[in-house]
């Protein structure tokens, strides 16, 4: 432990140093400009003097070209410039209307004529030109895209999917905005906006984002897909950056109101087909933005407001019971097939005396006596409302139809103030605020609505930044900045406070403590569950400290910085607090009950008779846990020669391992001896305490060998044509980083109903009426130490768990094309190592070795349990068990599940191709084409010692995408190409049209076919399905493969009646089958009225989806479900109609 605390303070006192002899560094969120200053021979001038003004708030940077007449103006915030050359002996050069976006690096080389001073040269042309200095691979949405372009509900995080890479969804709450890029994880990308952090780490993830621009307000964003510079990091897949808008000289504001009404929408595919109408819906979403100067050339501010209104109003569709399976009359209960679901007796359940297994008796008549129905389950079931519609002719399936409402609200407003002190200084300030939720309406009666398990989400997120920049000379610049994002979730059960003790469960649920009282959880296959287990408060936060240094030093742009990070996260969390119980159709199944059938066992039978499985767990979640970011970089971008930029970084990261408030931690150490192994000789593994006998307070090892180095070129091979290439290491956010899920065995208790005999899963034991008879305990803390959670699940971060990294690399050509167009053809290439690999399960550290799967039916034999006597809770307290449990390498608990664990791979390789167009003549475009392929390992493994045997397809795979984005003026009307000179009463109906998409045309994502899982008793996470080895693809139309989409009889579930104990063979997920792919165009219809005093009056008509394509789900792939190979569902949106207005000054 010493030497553990003397390497954390090596560590410290190196980072220390660091930092004391480099000023702070941040994310570059400007633009620059650089070139050459050449007389009228070609030599090149050192001296003049060369001047960027900001046109909209007179802004000035200046600097002197160098002796080799170089000139760099860096960290201009993007905007519209003009340029300024002058010399002694030259004409002066003025060029007007240089657009610089964010992350551009513009270029222009300048020729000056002899002359005098006062002489000038004036030139009104934008620069637009290749990128000769940098090697990223990014994609600019630029404020033209932003406001041009159709968005529903106006989130511009939705332009993301213009990305070529781009795998994922955007949605509008701080958890839904989940993408990857380029074959990355899902959830690590760092989101900055002004350059400082807008994301955190959530509960289980690190997706969460807490600033949401108003479209109206943002100037533009940046996805960095691929080989950025060392400045930026921690990510696994891009850098979003994202820019405010700055107010200007003039006062500029817009009022809008956007409406959106299901009359005007499509229906759903599959509800046409069943005659079901469209359910309505409305929305309103309406704001502005103001903008202006508070003091001319000095004090700028921006105000936004946007607020939403919707009524969502859904629709459910469920099978509930019927009259007669109520009363326990399962004599009508027919499967897919037609065939009689035959209810077993698990109470007849014994060995098999003509062979091995066990069987049962099936019940008289197929009805289960009422002496044997289950009080609770009985009382539970008057909450289900009865059936209202017909269901389905043979099995009564969905025979409950209502209609209700999920009622949504944002409001949101920022603030920002730009000052410029001089012109070598500048700050500036920016504060966001929403608020967003999600209620929905109950669609149960009334009376029975508690047991609904309706949710009520509320978000309150809030960011801040602050930003200082000075340029104490032309050729050094300092920006630092602060920041801080925070999201504050509700999760409000709408059956906070309902007593378990009204449905008969015994009083001690009531005194459980730790535990919050809620309508407890039933889930009985094929019928729609009751309840909902949770219920929560979290706050999640990361506070920032970034600043760069950036010199320049001849022909090298030397950047020096660092970024601090505190992370916190607050979760206090409940699930199961009630009791969550789910009913499978084991326990009714037979005669053979380890052997799956379509044609026996039915989940509300089992709940009737109180058999299932499940738990009751106080304490949930509730910590306090925070760690610190650290990191710095240098990068040198180095003109070697007027063709040739290298782009050389190195960065430093460290993700300090995360502490908690009150130690409530602990991590599981596999190899420590256990304190029973003087009940099974040497027996290892324990969960040890921080805090407390010495241990340091933090959960894991430190991971402080964290170098990524970045390499890049950009050659000018022609005028026209530029190579770039590069390579990267770049790491992500650590599992070792505050987090809302850190292992709280000690202070959470999870009580396992240990409803079998034995532990042997077929053999019924506490039923339902009193499943935890030995009551509840007071969470001991650490008190236990190494004896924590003895006799059931726990799960623990593991203390070496390394930090994720991916390595990168990619080469293109950008050729310059006329009209201001550019063509891209890249490669690009990623591989993940050390990545996640398990999340809150997925890997059982306590699976049973596949090898002891030959035993079969052996392994619920009974044995001597060697635990009795010594633990003194959960299934091992009795004299004897079952020998799969022995077999087990930790035999003291149930289940083992590793925290986050570390050492998974992927691997990604694509061809890009972008064509691109800035706005010119009336016409911008974006488009690209990508053709991919992406394998890795997943999180959740058939077989827990060997998670890359599930090395595949990756799951977000997408073989083929292209996306083009397009805004198109049309050149009708005063001013324009057609009617230039027409009457202003002309031009109100033929002038300023503007027409805007998207078209988007991907392949599907590949599918996992699964088995049913009767594994999981020996802590086997899942199953997949066994295959012949054939493809199983159909051709055709996919209308006419509804029913079947894919050749069923390929697939079996694994096992045999001898031993129905095996893994498939099959591969996790398959390459050639693939759910079905996206084609879809969203367009928006334009109309500006120009009226007096620079007011405009826009007029908009957006339509989504607007041919109305379907995109299929993904069918049906579990290999047992009566609808297996079927697709029953649409992905996507049907057609959807938005009408938007628009004041404009």
């Amino acid at each position: 432990m010493k030497d553990r605390s003397l390497k954390w303070l090596r560590y410290l006192s190196v980072l220390v140093l660091v930092l004391l002899s480099f000023p702070m560094f941040g994310q570059d969120t400007g633009a620059s400009l650089l070139g050459v200053v050449r007389d009228g021979a070609g030599s090149t001038l050192g001296g003049a003097t060369v001047t960027a003004t900001n046109i909209a708030t007179n802004a000035r940077t200046v600097q002197t070209s160098n002796d080799k007449g170089e000139y760099s103006l860096l960290n201009l915030p993007p905007g519209t410039y003009t340029l300024q050359i002058q010399a002694a002996g030259f004409e002066s050069y003025d060029q007007r209307g240089i657009r610089l976006d964010l992350g551009q690096h513009a270029s222009q080389d300048v020729m000056l004529k002899v002359g005098q001073v006062q002489q000038t040269v004036t030139v009104d042309a934008d620069v637009f030109n290749l990128d000769t200095v940098s090697s990223v691979v990014s994609d600019e949405v630029n404020g033209t895209s932003i406001r041009s372009l159709p968005l529903n509900t106006r989130n511009p995080y939705d332009l993301l999917e213009l990305a070529p890479g781009f795998a994922g969804s955007v949605g509008n709450d701080y958890n839904a905005v989940s993408y990857a890029v380029d074959g990355g994880r899902q959830g690590y990308t760092d989101v900055l906006v002004d350059g400082t952090p807008a994301g955190f780490p959530t509960v289980n993830g690190n997706s969460g984002i807490g600033i949401f621009p108003s479209v109206d307000a943002i100037g533009e964003f940046r996805l960095m897909a691929q080989n950025y510079p060392a400045e930026y990091g921690r990510s696994l897949d891009g850098i979003l950056n994202v820019v405010f808008k700055s107010g200007t000289n003039q006062f500029h504001g817009s009022a809008f109101e956007f409406i959106r009404n299901s009359d005007l929408d499509a229906n759903n595919y599959f509800s046409k087909q069943h005659g079901t109408p469209l359910p309505p819906f409305r929305r309103n979403q309406f704001g502005g933005t103001l903008t202006g100067p508070i003091f001319k050339n000095r004090t700028f501010f921006l105000l936004s407001t946007e607020l939403l209104r919707e009524d969502d109003f859904n629709t459910l569709t469920a099978t509930v019971p019927t009259l007669a399976q109520r009363s326990g009359d399962f004599s009508q209960t027919l499967g897919a097939n037609k065939q009689l679901i035959t209810i077993y007796n698990p109470f007849t359940t014994r060995p098999n005396p003509s062979g091995m297994g066990s069987i049962r008796d099936p019940f008289a008549g197929n009805k289960i006596p009422t002496a044997l129905m289950s009080q609770v389950a009985q009382k539970a079931l008057a909450y289900y409302p009865l059936p209202n519609v017909p269901g389905d002719p043979v099995t009564n399936a969905n025979n409950y139809f209502a209609t209700g409402s999920i009622v949504n609200a944002i409001n949101a407003w920022d603030i920002r103030i730009d000052h410029t002190i001089s012109d070598k200084q500048r700050i500036f300030g920016r504060y966001s605020d929403r608020f967003y939720q999600d209620n929905p309406n109950p669609l149960f009666p009334a009376a029975d609505a508690v047991a609904e398990g309706l949710i009520n989400n509320q978000d309150f997120d809030r960011g801040l930044t602050l930003g200082y920049t000075a340029t104490p000379n032309a050729r050094t610049i300092l920006d630092v900045r602060l920041g801080f994002a925070r999201t504050l979730y509700n999760y409000l059960n709408n059956s906070l406070g309902f007593q378990a003790t009204t449905l008969g469960l015994p009083a001690s649920f009531n005194a459980a403590p730790g535990a919050t009282a809620l309508f407890p959880v039933f889930s009985p296959a094929g019928y729609v569950g009751l309840g909902n287990n949770g219920n929560r408060h979290n706050a999640f936060m990361t506070y920032s400290l970034p600043g760069s240094l950036t010199l320049v030093r001849g022909s090298h742009t030397i950047k020096i910085g660092f970024d601090g990070r505190l992370i916190r996260v607050n979760d206090h969390e409940s699930a199961d607090s009630s009791g969550n119980f789910t009913f499978g159709t084991t326990f009714t199944g037979g005669p053979n009950p380890n052997a799956a059938s379509a044609n026996a066992g039915n989940g509300l039978a089992s709940m009737l008779l109180g058999t299932g499985t499940g738990d009751l767990i106080q304490a949930y979640k509730d910590d306090a846990s925070q760690s610190y970011y650290l990191a710095e970089y240098v990068q040198d971008d180095w003109r070697v020669t007027n063709k040739l930029t290298l782009n050389l970084g190195l960065r430093y990261d460290l993700d300090t391992p995360r502490t908690e408030r009150f130690n409530r931690m602990n991590y599981f150490d596999p190899t420590v001896s256990s304190p029973l192994s003087s009940n099974v000789q040497g027996l290892q593994g324990g969960l040890v305490f921080v805090g407390v006998n010495g241990v340091s307070r933090h959960q894991y090892h430190i991971d402080a060998n964290n170098l990524a180095p970045r390499f890049g070129f950009a050659y000018t091979a022609q005028k026209s044509t530029v190579i770039h290439g590069g390579a990267a290491i770049v790491y992500g956010p650590s599992a070792q980083a505050a987090a809302g899920t850190v292992g709280p065995y000690g202070f959470r208790v999870q009580n396992n109903w240990i409803s079998t005999a034995n532990s042997d899963g077929i053999t019924p034991s506490n039923t339902l009426d009193n499943p935890f008879p030995q009551g509840f305990q007071t969470p001991p803390g650490s008190s236990q130490g190494l004896l924590t959670g003895v006799g059931g699940q726990i799960e623990g971060a593991i203390q070496n768990t390394p930090t994720p990294y991916v390595v990168q690399w990619n080469l293109d050509v950008e050729q310059s094309l006329p009209y201001e167009t550019t063509f891209d053809i890249a490669y690009v290439g990623n591989r993940g190592r050390k990545q996640q690999q398990s999340r809150e399960g997925g890997i059982d550290f306590d699976q049973l070795p596949q090898a002891d799967l030959a035993l079969g039916s052996h392994l619920n034999d009974v044995v001597t349990n060697p635990y009795f006597g010594s633990i003194s809770s959960g299934a091992l307290t009795g004299p004897t068990t079952n020998r799969a449990q022995l077999l087990r390498k930790y035999s003291q608990y149930t289940s083992v599940l590793p925290l986050f664990l570390s050492g998974g791979n992927d691997q990604y390789d694509g061809l890009q191709l972008r064509l691109s167009k800035r706005m010119a003549s009336g016409l911008q475009f974006q488009g690209s084409y990508v053709w991919a392929k992406n394998f890795d390992n997943g999180t959740n493994h058939q077989d827990s010692f060997n998670p890359m045997a599930d090395y595949a397809i990756s799951s977000q795979d997408i073989h083929q995408r292209f996306i083009m984005s397009y805004i198109y003026q049309l050149p009708f009307g005063r001013g324009k190409a057609f009617g230039g000179n027409m009457s202003r009463l002309g031009d109100v109906f033929a002038g300023g049209w503007q027409v805007n998409g998207i078209t988007t045309l991907q392949g599907g994502t590949p599918l996992q076919i699964s088995a049913t899982n009767n594994l999981s008793n020996f802590d086997f996470q899942t199953l997949y399905a066994n295959t012949n080895g054939q493809n199983a693809a159909l051709h055709g139309s996919i209308h006419q493969r509804l029913s079947k989409y894919f050749n069923t009889a390929d697939f079996s579930q694994p096992g045999n009646a001898t031993n129905p104990f095996a893994l498939g063979n099959g591969p996790a997920y398959y390459s050639s089958l693939r759910a079905p792919g996206l084609n879809s165009t969203d367009l928006s219809l334009i109309k500006d009225f120009a009226t007096i005093n620079r007011l405009k009056v826009q007029f908009r008509t957006e339509l989504f989806n607007a041919f109305n394509h379907v995109q299929f789900a993904g069918p049906d792939t579990g290999v047992n479900d009566a609808s297996f190979g079927e697709i029953t569902s649409q992905n996507n949106q049907p057609r959807q109609l938005q009408f938007g207005l628009k004041l404009q000054f």
